[in-house]
């Protein structure tokens, strides 16, 4: 497996999550929210907000295989996930830092922007002010309509001569059960921020949807974008939630594709179907630039932009683990049974005989 050199470690990997911090326990410092701000977005994106102009018709790429999932579950899962989020507008997300997506801290870096850019499906771009919540930083909003948003947020810094750029982003989704509110092509479409140096974005399956949810064995789609036109032999590398990675090389049309791998393996009895397991993804680009950034000098730039996701155990998994539950429950039965028949027949039924000795 190639490992990228820049991130081998990804010890300062930046990525935004939905992920809520641990509340802390009582006498803990940050009990009571001392410090806490937000900034909300109050109503509909501003019709006049700029709008990043969408590139042409990209090539086709290979569709993410879906499966089509309807729930309100609100049960916390092991990353402390709550899936039925999705079915709420109001979202907050949080700036983490590390590649160990369990233990990632929340930060607030240095040479971070105070706003991130929310761009919706139709290319409406608004800025909105982040906030902190103790040492953390944090955003809440409300989002206007149904549909998926990308919300990103930078950070530069200058090291050893090096322009570092971090390029964190999150697709958020407010999803919903009355079909008729959604426009399906218009939810496969991508989000491209026609700005950014470097971009991830996930390509949609055509038949996705608000309702579709990425499960383990599906193969996921990315493409590396910069400026929005493609990258080639960019390196893309894939981790998930257990600390497994795969690197793979961005092809000539910016395409990298991963298979979300099975890490999920409960007891039969505790399987739980909307368990949700985390990956992050993140690209890299070199580039000779030379400039000039609070007073420090730079001969070149090394991008980097993460994109986190989530997806849901195969239905074929809970459907064997149902299958299995099935044919024990039938060989226990079936076996009962058929020692009881057979003790039963063993049995020789009991008969009086009496002899009439003066015969």
């Amino acid at each position: 497996m190639l490992l990228p050199p820049a991130y081998a470690g990804a010890s300062d990997l930046l990525w935004l999550s939905e992920t809520a911090p641990p509340k802390p326990k009582a006498g803990v410092e940050g009990q009571g929210h001392t410090g806490h701000e937000h900034h909300m977005m109050q109503a509909a994106m501003p019709a006049q907000s700029a709008v990043a102009a969408q590139p042409g018709a990209a090539a086709s790429a290979p569709a993410a295989a879906t499966t089509k999932k309807h729930d309100h579950d609100n049960t916390i899962s092991l990353d402390g996930e709550a899936p039925g989020k999705d079915h709420r507008p109001g979202k907050q997300v949080w700036l983490r830092q590390g590649g160990n997506l369990k233990n990632a801290a929340y930060v607030v870096p240095a040479g971070s922007g105070e706003h991130m850019t929310m761009i919706d499906l139709e290319g409406n771009v608004v800025e909105l002010d982040t906030g902190t919540d103790g040492n953390k930083l944090t955003l809440q909003t409300e989002l206007p309509k149904v549909g998926f948003y990308a919300t990103y947020l930078e950070q530069r810094v200058v090291r050893e001569g090096t322009l570092q750029v971090q390029l964190p982003k999150i697709e958020l989704l407010w999803a919903s059960c009355v079909a008729k509110e959604v426009d399906e092509e218009a939810v496969a479409k991508p989000i491209i921020n026609v700005k950014s140096p470097l971009e991830l974005v996930r390509e949609h399956g055509p038949d996705e949807g608000c309702m579709s949810r990425l499960v383990s064995g599906d193969v996921v789609t990315f493409r590396v974008l910069s400026f929005g036109q493609p990258v080639a032999g960019a390196p893309v590398t894939l981790i998930t939630q257990e600390g497994w990675r795969n690197t793979v090389t961005s092809d000539v049309s910016g395409y990298a594709a991963f298979t979300l791998i099975r890490e999920y393996y409960p007891k039969w009895f505790e399987f739980k179907k909307f368990h949700t397991d985390t990956f992050l993804t993140f690209a890299e680009l070199d580039r000779d630039e030379a400039g000039e950034l609070d007073g420090q000098r730079y001969t070149s730039a090394h991008y980097v932009a993460t994109l986190p996701g989530k997806y849901r155990p195969s239905p074929y998994d809970y459907r064997s683990y149902a299958w299995g539950l099935g044919i024990a429950l039938f060989v226990i039965v079936f076996g009962g049974l058929s020692v009881y028949l057979y003790r039963r027949r063993r049995l020789k039924p009991y008969r009086e005989e009496r002899i009439d000795d003066e015969a």
